[in-house]
Order: structure tokens, then sequence, then C-alpha cells
């Protein structure tokens, strides 16, 4: 069963011990999409916020924000009380975990 708490709340778990691992991810895929755009000599325009790494950069970063602050919302409000079903991180770990998969594909990728 510890397989599946991992992969259903593994950004969760990874965020409550390490605080900011989400904006850490996150900061690694947006400035590799950087580099790979000033290599290309793209430049910076709205399509630059569709491409797979920052959005999903983006994605973690919103989700490590969230995460700290319903940990701090749930720690005063229920001190204690255990949290058996997220239903958020049944929607939002696959999503982590898509996006994430589309970033390092499209960062393995040669370019044009």
């Amino acid at each position: 069963m510890d397989l599946l708490g991992w992969i259903f709340f593994g950004p969760a778990k990874m965020i409550g011990q390490l605080s900011y691992a989400g904006l850490l991810i996150s900061g690694a895929l947006i400035s590799l999409q950087i580099i790979r755009t000033f290599r290309a000599g793209d430049g910076f325009d709205k399509a630059w916020f569709r491409k797979a790494p920052v959005f999903a950069g983006l994605l973690w970063a919103i989700f490590n924000f969230y995460e700290l602050q319903l940990s701090a919302v749930m720690g005063s409000a229920m001190p204690g009380a255990p949290v058996l079903l997220r239903l958020d991180l049944i929607v939002l770990a696959p999503l982590l975990y898509v996006m994430t998969g589309f970033a390092l594909y499209e960062l393995a990728k040669k370019q044009p």
C-alpha cells in the first residue's frame, strides 16, 4: 500500500519533507527551457509559455505554494488529525506526472 500512497501522494509527501522541492523542480524545468530558447535563437512571447517545460514548471510552482498553504491551514485548524484521502491529489498528481514527462521529453528532443 505504501507504493500506491507514493504514486498518488508523492508530490505532497516530497513537499512535506522538503518544503521547496516543487519550486526546485519548477526552477530547473524553466531554466532549462530558457537555455534551450537562447541556444535556438528564439524569442520570448506568448508561445514560450505554452512550451511543456515552462507549463510544467509553472504547474509545479503553483502546486508547491498550494501545498504549503494547505499544510499551514490544515495544521492550524485540526492539529493531529489524520488526512486519509485527499481528492485534490488524486487529480493533481497524475497531471504533474504527465506534464513533467512531456517536459522531459521535450527537453531531451533534439532541436531542429
